[in-house]
């Protein structure tokens, strides 16, 4: 169901046609009033142009690490006069990172490839090495108010990324990650390990998107944007306790 559809829909109140319809991010946004997204792993702009697509409005305050990919990101970012964009890759903690820059650079990561990345994709093999400084969450952030999102989309780096953002996270009204089934990069989380560790965060899923499908098995998911919100009263005693 395309956007203008989907609008008129909502204006009329209709929530059933021929069977409910699926609720998506910027359902998610619109419900929780976010006035602010941080977008970390911003490439060339694309989850900020899919925002404004949607319908949002608010602030956006991207960042990314690979200089050619930023120049674009920042003048998309200068054009739409609410949208700013900063020159850092995010982790754990501030300093240096070596960032394996790949062929198609949406797949670049500062993690090393498994040989199942090629089976995946072959654009995801490394064209060059970046030298990129590195920020904390927290530091970036510091100085924002509002009702926030939070997308976090390194490459098998969202784990750094949240150590590096543990006061941010608890402002968040949402976290929105990309968790991987088939592994194509070193050390990166197993899904269910990173839904363990959101639940220890005090986040459980509210929305779960196939991302990409596999290269040999085009019915699979490689992975999956999952939508994390915080746990409320409204989740009962056993969700707490996690």
């Amino acid at each position: 169901m395309n956007r203008v559809i989907r609008a008129a829909y909502k204006r009329l109140g209709i929530v059933h046609l021929g069977r409910r319809r699926v609720r998506d991010l910027i359902d998610f946004i619109e419900d929780r009033k976010i006035d602010v997204v941080i977008d970390v792993g911003a490439n060339i702009g694309q989850f900020g142009e899919s925002l404004r697509d949607g319908g949002y409005r608010g602030r956006i305050v991207s960042f990314e690490p690979i200089a050619a990919a930023f120049q674009t990101l920042a003048g998309k970012a200068a054009a739409d006069g609410n949208w700013e964009a900063h020159h850092c890759g995010l982790g754990a903690a501030s300093g240096a990172a070596a960032l394996h820059v790949s062929e198609l650079s949406v797949f670049s990561s500062i993690l090393a490839m498994t040989p199942a990345a090629g089976l995946h994709d072959s654009r995801m093999a490394v064209d060059h090495v970046e030298e990129i400084s590195i920020c904390t969450l927290d530091e970036v952030a510091a100085g924002l108010s509002g009702r926030m999102l939070l997308k976090i989309d390194t490459q098998a780096y969202e784990k750094q990324v949240i150590e590096g953002g543990q006061q941010t996270i608890q402002r968040s009204m949402g976290i929105l990650l990309e968790l991987p089934i088939i592994h194509v990069y070193e050390g990166e989380w197993q899904f269910h390990v990173a839904l363990e560790f959101m639940a220890g965060k005090g986040f459980v899923p509210a929305q779960i998107q196939p991302v990409g499908y596999h290269g040999k098995d085009n019915v699979s998911a490689v992975e999956f944007d999952c939508l994390f919100r915080p746990i409320s009263e409204v989740d009962g005693t056993a969700a707490q306790q996690h």
